[in-house]
């Protein structure tokens, strides 16, 4: 590791190293450069990350103290990460399949359903993977992760993932980065959403009843509702989401699932940004116990409810912050907060149905 001790040599005075079990201690004397201390920790993390160091600065009695972790370097799995594409890429088709009738046109193909769904769902992680990269977050590749078909009641994914192997290094950097995957997948729906919704069926409410084949959804995103009443819905009509519709729809729900502020959900992640690790915890308890007595009203709620639940249990609503633990929000996390409470109002679910 005395690689990683030259790098931070070219940053700060380095007063003196412990090597404990499996990391170093470095206590840290003056900034060899000029500027901002966050931001001379920030390039220091860059550099540290980018030689294999994963660093965590912490200010105690003794001063300034970064610790550096060098975990073994984890391969890039491209042959996983393209096995995984294929076969959701398959199921995603496999369901578009029980909702496609050629005779309507593109909008309602298995093609639809499959880019409706899977392209705001990349796009969504792409937005995180550039943000890590530009930070120089340690971070796997996106993965994508396939599911039943819906012939099974499933939707051919549990969506994709990425691991983030280190902390981000400030607390900006932290909220930007999670407000940047929902956003990127929510503009990249919409468009979608539009295209989807000018293809869906207007029924008359006596032939909807009529007709056993419709299965009613109890929650609609406000955005799909906004959307309806932009292009001219009649309030009383029902509207036969098309197969693009309809990945729009999931989409919308898949974005407010991971903006509800709870452990180290995209909505955790922002709320830990602008306030500290206490508060954070108390507003991860608090939208739990909220959701669970809002279900009880509204059983349409119950599956956000589990899943709040769900995370609040395996984090315990905890969450670490940022590597640089001195550093503050600033204006990229106010910017960051308005607009994850912007998504978070036009995919609130509303306990009514355009289908």
């Amino acid at each position: 590791m005395i690689d990683c001790v030259e790098v931070v040599s070219r940053y700060f005075e380095i007063l003196e190293v412990k090597r404990g079990a499996g990391r170093l201690a470095v206590s840290l004397g003056l900034p060899l450069r000029g500027g901002d201390l966050e931001d001379i920790m920030s390039s220091l993390y860059k550099d540290l990350t980018t030689a294999g160091c994963y660093p965590y600065f912490s200010r105690e009695e003794a001063g300034l103290i970064l610790y550096i972790h060098r975990p073994e370097a984890g391969a890039r799995r491209w042959a996983m990460a393209l096995a995984l594409a294929a076969a959701t890429i398959a199921t995603v088709y496999m369901s578009g399949l029980a909702l496609a009738d050629p005779s309507k046109g593109l909008s309602w193909s298995p093609l639809a359903y499959l880019v409706g769904l899977l392209l705001p769902l990349l796009v969504h992680e792409m937005g995180h993977w550039l943000v890590m990269r530009l930070n120089r977050v340690p971070a796997s590749l996106p993965y994508m992760i396939p599911a039943p078909p819906l012939q099974l009641g499933f939707l051919g994914t549990f969506g994709a993932v990425i691991n983030m192997r280190w902390l981000p290094p400030t607390l900006d950097s932290l909220t930007v980065m999670a407000v940047m995957g929902p956003l990127a997948g929510f503009v990249a729906a919409v468009p979608l959403a539009v295209v989807g919704l000018q293809h869906s069926l207007l029924l008359p409410p006596h032939e909807a009843a009529a007709r056993g084949d419709l299965i009613g959804i109890p929650l609609m995103p406000l955005v799909m509702v906004l959307l309806g009443d932009a292009l001219g819905f009649p309030s009383d009509s029902v509207v036969v989401l098309s197969p693009l519709a309809f990945a729009s729809y999931v989409v919308f729900i898949v974005t407010f699932l991971n903006l509800i502020p709870v452990g180290m959900l995209d909505g955790g992640h922002i709320v830990r940004g602008v306030v500290g690790e206490r508060v954070h915890q108390a507003i991860s308890l608090f939208v739990v116990v909220a959701s669970l007595l809002a279900s009880v009203y509204i059983p349409q709620l119950s599956l956000f409810a589990l899943l709040a639940l769900l995370i609040y249990m395996m984090t315990g609503g905890r969450h670490p912050g940022a590597a640089i633990r001195i550093s503050t929000p600033g204006w990229k996390s106010v910017a960051s907060t308005l607009i994850y409470t912007l998504l978070l109002v036009l995919t609130l679910p509303l306990p009514l149905s355009l289908s």
